[in-house]
């Protein structure tokens, strides 16, 4: 029993102290953990305070035995937990600190298996087979009951009540290919699981495609059927196999095929946007303004024999202006035929079919659930306009077939001030029932190159995901997204 109790002490207090003396990070790391995220904070203090209590009650002969009892039950706890980290979760988050942390997931769960083993050993010789068996069952049936209440209520937690705690499995994405753009204006004008499309503002005719590696690069130049137009800024949008080419001051739009790269007038008719996302040649959604409030609105354009616009005016939730409070991203679903508006400057999103039916309403993970501007009316132009930067939650979204990716602004609990000064954070969402799926950091590459620099390069990165994603339906799918 000495030795025994010996190895519990060098255990519980190498682990207390390794936790104490890095404890932001082991806070961290609750924060991200699937079954203890919500109660990070207190199990934070909780655990290493218990280790020491009872690594000081094994030094002392009179409380020994019952503390051993203790260690077995923490430890079978401990196992409990990594037993359904890898069996009941949807990901696996990092592992612990210390010397430990090189053990994989399963080297833990042997690890804890054996001293929960010699803890059950040495309490049979001290008490007996049936006392031990009666101990064991009565342990293990607590024990499994406490952990599944932690994580059943940790899971309603984090989907219901929003304690904005960010889910970050390990190696969820990661940079396959890169290439300095030397230039801060491109933009992604479309993209496939083959080819990466950019253009620039300054020569918006010219395209430049890319393999998924971005090591083959061809220039194409689109031709347009008519260009005496008083054009300020034409943007590009590739759907593949077609492309679009729009400017949101002229109510003309241009389409062709990748193919060949010939744009032909799809819509010459009058009707103004300052959004727009096409579902095919003959079918698009804009937003636009009411003509005297200048609130936004969503509407289907459909451009088939004749022009047919279709405004539902009771999307766009106005909280204030109905103008900046409204504003966000458009985005189009092409695989599930939905339409999704994510708000810049509030928690919220909707989803639509191409009709502009609504379908749902959801929320990001944050709390911003009304938008913080400060407005102001100028009189004598009769315009409104922003009084103070904006507090912005959702900066950029992007949609494929049912996940939605969004850069969010805003960092959760339980997360590094310095990771959040070097990385971009992008949040997963489900769109077939609404749940927040997990999160991972795109890395500024210049700030680990360069402790000292004055700007950073504009650069095009390939994100490879693999996602391991547990659906409403029960199954495990395992779904490769490359961006």
């Amino acid at each position: 029993i000495y030795v025994i109790a010996l190895l519990h002490i060098v255990l519980f207090t190498y682990a207390a102290v390794s936790k104490l003396l890095d404890f932001e990070n082991f806070q961290v790391q609750l924060g991200q953990s699937p079954l203890l995220s919500v109660y990070a904070t207190t199990i934070a203090v909780l655990v290493p305070s218990v280790e020491i209590v009872i690594a000081l009650a094994l030094m002392i002969p009179k409380y020994r035995l019952k503390a051993l009892y203790a260690s077995a039950f923490l430890m079978f706890l401990f196992t409990v937990y990594i037993f359904m980290i890898l069996h009941f979760t949807s990901f696996v988050p990092c592992s612990c600190g210390g010397v430990l942390e090189r053990l994989s997931w399963n080297g833990h769960l042997i690890f804890n298996l054996v001293f929960v083993f010699i803890g059950l050993v040495t309490i049979l010789i001290q008490k007996g087979v049936k006392h031990t068996l009666i101990i064991t069952l009565v342990g293990s049936t607590v024990g499994i009951l406490f952990m599944t209440l932690l994580f059943l209520t940790s899971e309603n937690i984090i989907q219901k009540e929003n304690p904005f705690i960010r889910r970050l499995p390990q190696g969820t994405a990661a940079r396959v290919a890169g290439i300095d753009l030397r230039n801060t204006s491109y933009y992604l004008a479309g993209a496939t699981t083959e080819k990466v499309y950019l253009a620039h503002p300054e020569a918006p005719l010219q395209v430049f495609e890319y393999d998924a590696n971005l090591k083959n690069q061809k220039a194409h130049t689109i031709t347009l059927e008519r260009e005496n137009y008083p054009f300020k800024a034409l943007q590009l949008k590739v759907v593949y196999p077609y492309f679009y080419i729009y400017d949101k001051t002229v109510p003309v739009i241009y389409s062709g095929l990748v193919a060949d790269w010939k744009a032909k007038i799809i819509n010459d008719k009058e009707f103004g946007f300052n959004e727009i996302v096409f579902i095919n040649q003959k079918q698009l959604i804009i937003r636009t303004q009411k003509p005297k409030t200048f609130d936004n609105v969503l509407a289907f354009v459909s451009l088939e024999d004749s022009l047919e616009v279709k405004f539902n005016t009771d999307l766009l939730q106005k909280q204030t202006d109905g103008i900046f409070d409204t504003d966000g991203t458009l985005q189009y679903s092409h695989e599930l035929d939905k339409m999704v508006y994510t708000y810049y400057y509030r928690n919220q999103y909707l989803i639509t079919d191409r009709q502009l039916q609504l379908e749902k309403r959801g929320t990001t993970i944050d709390t911003i659930t009304k938008a913080k501007l400060k407005i102001v009316k100028v009189e004598k132009s009769n315009t409104t306009k922003l009084a103070a930067p904006p507090f912005m939650v959702n900066k950029l979204t992007t949609v494929t077939h049912n996940l939605v990716f969004v850069n969010s602004m805003l960092r959760g609990r339980f997360e590094s001030v310095n990771v959040w000064r070097n990385a971009t954070v992008v949040d997963v969402y489900d769109l077939t029932n609404q749940h927040y799926l997990l999160s991972f950091y795109v890395y500024d590459e210049e700030t680990f190159r360069m402790k000292d620099f004055t700007a950073t390069k504009e650069a095009l990165y390939v994100i490879s995901g693999h996602f391991l994603l547990k659906y409403g339906f029960g199954e495990r799918i395992t779904s490769k997204l490359k961006n």
